[in-house]
C-alpha cells in the first residue's frame, strides 16, 4: 500500500500527465501540488476530491527558497501521516530541479511511510524538443546556473551546454522582481572563458500550455545583459558547441563496420 506518491505532471501539465500520475491521483485522499498553470486546479480537481496549491503559501519575497521548500516538505508529510494515501504533484519531473522532493522522501523513510516516484515530461525533455537537439551526437554538459559560478566549474566548448535556472542568477532568495543587466555580469564572463563574445547563445522557456509556443531568445553570448528583464525564472541557456572535437582513435574508428571486429566482441 503507497502511503504517498511524488508525481511529476509534465511541462504543459494537463496535456503531459502520464496515465500512472493520473490514476495515482484518482486513488488519493488529496493532492498537493506546485504548479502554476491556469488548468492545473480544475484539472486535478477532476480527478481528486480534496486539492491543495503548495505555491502561494510557501513562498514569500525575499524570503530563501529552503523555507519554502521546508514547509511544503511538511505539508505533505503531515497529509500522508492523517490521511494516505495523498500525491504531491509537481511541474516537469518530481525530481529534476527541485529540492522539495528529497526532503519529503528523507522524512518518509524516517517515518516508515511507503513513497513512490512517478516520472513526469521534464524541462530537459522539451528544450532537447524545441531547439531539436539530439544529446546523444556530441553529448551534452548540463549545470545550476549559480553552482556552476559557485564551483567554477570548467565547460567543455566542444560539447551542448544546458545551464538551468539563469533567471533566479546569484540568489537563493524568491523574488519575482525583473533583473538588471549587471545580474549576468559575472555569468557571462565566467562562458568568456571557454566561449567568444560573439558566440550565439539561446536563452529558452518551454511553454507551459499546449497553444503556447516556445519562447527564444537568441544573441551573442556578451549581449546577455541586454535581454535581462526578459529573462524570467523558468528560462534556460542553452549554449551551442564552437567546434567538434576531432577523432583520436583512428585504429578503433576503422573496425566500426568491420565484421571479423564485431565477432570478437560479441558471443554466438
Amino acid at each position: 500500500m503507497t502511503d504517498l506518491w511524488i508525481a511529476g505532471l509534465g511541462i504543459q501539465t494537463v496535456g503531459q500527465v502520464t496515465r500512472e500520475v493520473e490514476q495515482a491521483i484518482r486513488d488519493s485522499c488529496e493532492v498537493l501540488y506546485l504548479d502554476t498553470g491556469v488548468a492545473t486546479r480544475p484539472f486535478l480537481e477532476g480527478l481528486c476530491p480534496r486539492v491543495t496549491s503548495l505555491y502561494q503559501q510557501s513562498y514569500s519575497e525575499e524570503m530563501p527558497r529552503v523555507g519554502a521548500y521546508e514547509h511544503m516538505a511538511a505539508c505533505v508529510i503531515d497529509a500522508a501521516l492523517d490521511h494516505p494515501p495523498v500525491t504531491f504533484a509537481i511541474h516537469g519531473h518530481p525530481l529534476v530541479a527541485v529540492h522539495a522532493p528529497f526532503l519529503v522522501l528523507e522524512l518518509a523513510r524516517a517515518l516508515d511511510l511507503r513513497a513512490v516516484v512517478l516520472p513526469g515530461i521534464s524541462g530537459i525533455d522539451t528544450v532537447l524538443a524545441d531547439l531539436r537537439i539530439d544529446p546523444v551526437v556530441d553529448g551534452v554538459q548540463m549545470y545550476e546556473a549559480t553552482d556552476l559560478l559557485l564551483r567554477r566549474r570548467p565547460l567543455q566548448p566542444d560539447v551542448p551546454a544546458i545551464i538551468w535556472q539563469i533567471g533566479p542568477l546569484e540568489t537563493a532568495l524568491h523574488t519575482m522582481r525583473v533583473s538588471r543587466p549587471e545580474r549576468f555580469d559575472r555569468f557571462v564572463a565566467h562562458l568568456r572563458q571557454f566561449y567568444p563574445a560573439r558566440h550565439e547563445v539561446a536563452a529558452i522557456y518551454c511553454a507551459p500550455h499546449p497553444l503556447m509556443p516556445p519562447t527564444i531568445l537568441r544573441f551573442a553570448l556578451e549581449e546577455m545583459g541586454q535581454h535581462a528583464a526578459e529573462i524570467h525564472a523558468g528560462f534556460t541557456l542553452y549554449v551551442p558547441p564552437v567546434g567538434s572535437r576531432p577523432v583520436l582513435d583512428w585504429e578503433l574508428l576503422g573496425k566500426l563496420d568491420s565484421v571479423e571486429h564485431l565477432r570478437n566482441i560479441t558471443r554466438g
